[in-house]
């Protein structure tokens, strides 16, 4: 028997009956393991929400972190993240979880999400913000444009036509 044989039937031992979810995971620990070299590496099952998972330390003294793969054509909510933290998550990994993007050739992108950290902006915040950095920016442009100009004017006085001047007797 095969090494991805073994290990797909372990997935599968763990209650783990989906295949898509079985090969997914499987392309991810062998991504960590062998292109990451992660240490203590371990694919594990979470019955209560269905999801096959993998634990690992980047580093020997690092603590576990936790890797769930996902197919690249999920739509992915901020709900979702947050039961896979309230689910997943444990004193031993601390708040974060990765979501492991796995594409159909086994490209692995790796996002990282910490609960608690910050509060999303409603979306009427957010475009209040984005319009002021809009205006700041152009504001910005406009004022390194004329940076010379302007310089130029402080230092000298500014530039006084004859028409402007008024003589006193």
């Amino acid at each position: 028997m095969d090494i991805e044989t073994k290990i797909k039937e372990d997935m599968k031992a763990l209650g783990c009956n989906s295949e898509l979810k079985i090969s997914l995971a499987f392309h991810l620990y062998i991504h960590l393991v062998d292109e990451k070299l992660m240490h203590d590496t371990e694919y594990c099952y979470n019955q209560d929400i269905d999801t096959l998972y993998v634990v690992a330390r980047p580093n020997k003294n690092d603590k576990l972190n936790i890797y769930v793969p996902i197919p690249t054509y999920d739509d992915i909510s901020i709900d979702f993240i947050n039961k896979m933290q309230e689910n997943l998550c444990t004193v031993e990994t601390g708040p974060t979880i990765n979501l492991a993007f796995v594409e159909g050739d086994s490209t692995t992108v790796i996002y990282s999400f910490t609960k608690g950290l910050v509060n999303r902006q409603p979306p009427e915040k957010a475009a209040e913000n984005r319009a002021k950095d809009e205006r700041r920016t152009f504001i910005n442009k406009e004022l390194k444009n004329k940076k010379k100009n302007i310089i130029d004017k402080a230092l000298n006085g500014g530039i006084v036509d004859d028409d402007d001047c008024l003589v006193l007797d």
